[in-house]
């Protein structure tokens, strides 16, 4: 009995010794399996959020070209033609997007990361029907829109899709860029409260003294009788008619055309009803540029800065006095108080009321607007306001693509 009870268990342990190095076996299988699929897993991951990155840098190739006066630049040479197309990468992957070097309305380029492997296409976007979309404040009530209608102040709006490719996988991003379009202004001085202007040394110059199209020197959305004037102030613009006052003028959102430069300001304050002079630091001793004079003070002022300053006066107002200076865009949310000399060249922007006082010359080359509807606006003491169309536009030209839109085609 012994003995064959000796040879049952060794045969069980024969038995559950073949079953534990089954089982080791299979769970080895399927740790190993386990470990290849994470690590292909992992591996597509990884490919997948690389080729990501590939087709952004595609994107980003085509923004900087479609900026204006960019070095390496895609010239548009038919804005308003919708065959009109451009590519970024070799000639063999162009070509199977549909580039085709003996169309005269292609344009091809290679890449600037020439170690990325990615492929880029340029259209014009267009709407149902096929019409050309543009970019821009078509009804002059201070928000760009997408809009059919073509014109000098309106930019078209691209379609580019952008097809990256790493270890045999690819990624493809689909975007809408449009250049930035230049502010709308309606005329030297835009207003939308009760309005006085006085004192013969005070000109409101409508008429373009850059070799442009004349606007009026005041626009208001007020009633007529809602401009004021007192001692003689020469008004002239568009049309010859003096005082060159147009009424009932389109509403615009201030607010908004300050909402969307302010974030790209390289000047950014923030006050409580602060006075500050020309040498104020914080403020206009940071060195927001120095217009050159023109020949009179009626005449426009030049300079080559483009600078943003923007204002947030938290619902109060801002004073500069002394001769502040400065060249760009001048943004103010609240009123804007000008006392003594002050230069600017560009547009200056306020949400609130815009207020001249003091002597001292004031000379403002490009365009004013002021948006406040409950406080009224007072333009004397030597001031000149000259409309000038370049001193608007090149704001805005050099200003970084603008994206309207982006779609990844994975999801």
């Amino acid at each position: 009995m012994k003995n064959r009870s000796l040879y049952q268990q060794k045969g069980m342990v024969l038995v559950v010794g073949v079953l534990l190095i089954v089982a080791l076996l299979v769970l080895g299988t399927i740790a190993m399996i386990t470990t290849t699929t994470e690590l292909r897993m992992t591996g597509f991951f990884k490919s997948g959020k690389k080729v990501f990155y590939i087709a952004e840098a595609g994107i980003e190739d085509a923004k900087a070209r479609l900026r204006a006066g960019a070095e390496n630049a895609i010239v548009d040479g038919h804005p308003t033609q919708s065959g009109w197309e451009a590519y970024i990468g070799t000639v063999t992957k162009s070509q199977g997007k549909g580039y085709n070097s003996g169309n005269t309305m292609h344009v091809r380029v290679d890449r600037l990361q020439s170690d990325l492997d990615y492929v880029v296409t340029i259209v014009h976007q267009t709407d149902g029907a096929g019409n050309i979309l543009y970019w821009g404040d078509a009804n002059g009530d201070g928000i760009n829109e997408r809009t059919t209608a073509s014109g000098g102040s309106l930019r078209n709006i691209y379609k580019v899709t952008s097809e990256g490719s790493y270890a045999g996988a690819s990624r493809t991003l689909v975007v809408e860029l449009a250049r930035m379009p230049p502010i709308n202004v309606p005329g030297a001085l835009y207003v939308n409260a009760t309005t006085t202007v006085q004192g013969s040394s005070t000109n409101i110059i409508g008429t373009d003294g850059c070799g442009g199209s004349d606007l009026a020197g005041i626009v208001t959305t007020q009633g007529t009788g809602s401009v004021t004037l007192n001692g003689g102030p020469d008004i002239t613009g568009v049309g010859g008619t003096t005082p060159n006052i147009a009424y009932g003028g389109t509403g615009m959102n201030v607010q908004s055309m300050i909402d969307r430069f302010k974030g790209s300001a390289n000047f950014k304050y923030t006050v409580n009803a602060a006075t500050l002079t020309a040498t104020s630091v914080p403020g206009p001793g940071d060195g927001w540029g120095i217009p050159t004079p023109g020949a009179t003070s009626q005449l426009p002022s030049s300079c080559s800065a483009h600078n943003i300053v923007y204002y947030n006066t938290a619902g109060t107002d801002i004073q500069l006095s002394g001769g502040a200076t400065g060249c760009g865009l001048f943004l103010v949310e609240g009123d804007l108080i000008l006392h003594g000399n002050f230069s600017w060249y560009g547009v200056v922007i306020a949400t609130g009321s815009i207020i001249f006082t003091g002597g001292g010359d004031k000379n403002i080359t490009g365009a004013m607007l002021a948006g406040g509807s409950a406080d009224a606006d007072l333009v004397g003491g030597n001031a000149n306001i000259v409309y000038c169309s370049s001193a608007v536009q090149n704001q805005t030209e050099n200003q970084h693509t603008q994206v309207l839109s982006w779609k990844d085609k994975a999801n």
